[in-house]
């Protein structure tokens, strides 16, 4: 069996749809080309498709309904680098990718004051 330890990224995806390994090798090969570290990729059942790094969960189709777009998972990364906490990170990068923060955000929204133009 391999050595996962020197692994800085994991990506947990299903295996019951092809669709998902494929995702999860293209996002591997973007996330080694960008920062050059390894990833390790983890067949699995159930839906799922879960992104770690270092061993934290940085990205879970599980929790977000969706999978992850094109730069979302380098965003959360960068944004945790550069001091953001994790659901800071998470919300933010959700929102570049086009994604609204769902029933939270309908939530504050009712806070608000109303917009004037």
């Amino acid at each position: 069996m391999a050595d996962t330890a020197d692994k800085r990224f994991k990506i947990t995806y299903c295996t019951s749809l092809m669709d998902y390994k494929d995702r999860a090798v293209k996002l591997s090969e973007q996330l080694e080309k960008d920062s050059s570290d390894t990833c390790l990729l983890v067949p699995a059942d159930s839906g799922v498709f879960e992104v770690e790094d270092q061993g934290v969960l940085i990205f879970s189709k599980k929790t977000s309904d969706r999978f992850p777009e094109e730069g979302e998972v380098q965003s959360i990364i960068k944004q945790i680098k550069d001091g953001h906490p994790l659901e800071e990170a998470q919300t933010n990068a959700a929102h570049e990718a086009g994604h609204s923060g769902g029933v939270l955000d309908w939530i504050y929204s009712l806070f608000r004051a109303p917009s004037h133009k």
